[in-house]
């Protein structure tokens, strides 16, 4: 559970440097290029940004997904997050999901990982309503949001 709350703290800690800070292309240093070259084989169309010159943000794609990787000024990589399709969720999740949302749909899903841990975040649209679902691979959710369509 302690290392949930880190990586959601983590997230929404770049998240939120992301969302407030006007970050800008740059390039990398040979380390933090060397590692992403390693750790992420084949990704395509490869954009740096950062905003503060201490932690970059690496945006490719790579097998028809969209990717975002975070790195520091050393090279290691502190996370990623990717968008994913419905066939691509744990069994386990999407079993869970059918029973408890059968008439919602998956509009979107957000899988961030780091430090070994991963974390869904599924937006289900139903006839009224948008749910934001925080789901972990075992089929653990809790809902985040959920907001009444105008």
């Amino acid at each position: 559970m302690k290392k949930l709350i880190l990586l959601m703290s983590a997230a929404l800690l770049l998240s939120a440097g992301a969302l407030f800070a006007n970050p800008y292309e740059t390039k990398v240093n040979s380390r933090i290029e060397h590692s992403f070259s390693e750790t992420f084989a084949g990704a395509s169309e490869v954009k740096w940004y950062t905003d503060d010159n201490k932690t970059f943000t690496a945006k490719f794609n790579m097998r028809s997904s969209k990717v975002t990787a975070f790195f520091d000024d050393a090279g290691t990589l502190l996370a990623t997050s990717r968008y994913l399709g419905p066939e691509q969720l744990p069994l386990s999740l999407t079993s869970r999901l059918n029973k408890r949302y059968p008439n919602d749909s998956i509009y979107c899903i957000v899988e961030y990982a780091a430090n070994g841990n991963v974390v869904y975040f599924i937006t289900l649209e139903g006839k009224d309503t948008w749910t934001t679902l925080k789901a972990d691979a075992s089929g653990s959710t809790s809902v985040q949001s959920r907001l009444k369509k105008a």
